[in-house]
């Protein structure tokens, strides 16, 4: 199964994808925004590299703070796995990408 990761900001979003087997994940591109508030082109993109890369699985980072609460950042990632679901047709889900960095 092969899974897209997705770290959305507040100016670019960044993509991975991972193996055909899903075992490793390699570094796409990074999705700049110029229109912090309009996603289309940011959407349609992955969209693209979904068909591309035969996609069948979302990966959405969810940045949770260190305290395990939901911030503003938070809000506007559930906003946009919301618009990423009324485009493509998989599932996406929330990561909590709390540590991943010391982790990788």
């Amino acid at each position: 199964m092969r899974l897209l990761g997705i770290d959305f900001g507040t100016k670019t979003t960044g993509v991975a994808v991972s193996d055909p087997l899903g075992f490793t994940a390699q570094g796409l591109e990074i999705i700049r925004r110029t229109d912090t508030y309009n996603l289309k082109p940011t959407i349609n993109r992955i969209q693209e590299l979904c068909i591309e890369y035969k996609v069948e699985k979302i990966v959405l980072g969810y940045p949770k703070n260190m305290n395990n609460t939901e911030g503003e950042r938070c809000e506007h990632t559930v906003v946009f796995k919301k618009k990423l679901e009324a485009s493509l047709n998989l599932p996406i889900e929330l990561w909590d990408e709390r540590l991943t960095t010391v982790e990788a």
